[in-house]
């Protein structure tokens, strides 16, 4: 029953053509490799940002980093243009690579909006202000990387299960922080396990579920009237 749920939690965002998915033993990961890597990264980056900045900074980084951000998601494109259109095709660790980096930089520009938005006082100074944060931020996140390209037998289900609740995570931080857009439910909150968390959470979590329903049935849809 939990690996037919994966299986379309995948399938609401994901092709899932074997030969473009990573594989540990005999065991398929849920999603290609690149959308992998984007929600496997968005999930992991989101965590070692509120390890990292627990002031409630609400600045984005500097310059230079967004444009190293910019960079990050710009070889995610590419890779896919060159994987789909280009003569060769790049493989699975890149793919998964370039995926990560782009989750990365996707989390990098929200965590700061869900601080603002959220907190009733927050802290208004720029994340990665200080460059050796931002090194800190990227070595804990080739640490991970590692983990995952080394395909370890024994972490397969746990990576499976783990990729699928990544995407689902994915989607309701997003819609969480949309969600805080809302004035009467910003703004709130003087600690993160708040009392004003639980309207927008609940709300999160309805969007998130009917988000990934659509996207299934639209996948589906498209699916039949290829076929």
């Amino acid at each position: 029953m939990i690996n037919f749920l994966v299986d379309k939690i995948g399938a609401s965002v994901c092709h899932q053509l074997p030969a473009r998915s990573l594989q540990i033993g005999d065991l398929t990961l849920p999603v290609c490799a690149r959308c992998s890597g984007i929600y496997i990264g968005f999930f992991i980056s989101t965590v070692i940002l509120f390890i990292l900045f627990r002031k409630r900074e609400n600045g984005l980084p500097p310059l230079y980093i967004i444009v190293i951000l910019a960079l990050f998601v710009i070889s995610t494109i590419t890779d896919g243009i060159i994987s789909n259109f280009a003569s060769f095709n790049t493989n699975n660790t890149i793919r998964f690579i370039t995926g990560y980096l782009c989750g990365i930089a996707m989390t990098t520009i929200v965590y700061p909006i869900f601080n603002f938005q959220y907190f009733k006082e927050s802290n208004d100074t720029a994340i990665f202000s200080r460059p050796i944060k931002f090194i800190i931020y990227i070595l804990v996140s080739a640490a991970f990387i590692s983990i995952v390209l080394l395909r370890i037998n024994f972490l397969g289900y746990f990576l499976y299960y783990f990729n699928a609740f990544s995407i689902v995570f994915t989607f309701f931080f997003i819609n969480l922080v949309v969600v805080l857009l809302i004035p009467p439910l910003s703004q709130k909150a003087a600690s993160l396990l708040s009392k004003y968390l639980a309207a927008p959470l609940i709300i999160s979590i309805g969007l998130s579920v009917l988000e990934l329903f659509i996207s299934y049935r639209l996948h589906q849809f498209l699916l039949n009237l290829g076929a």
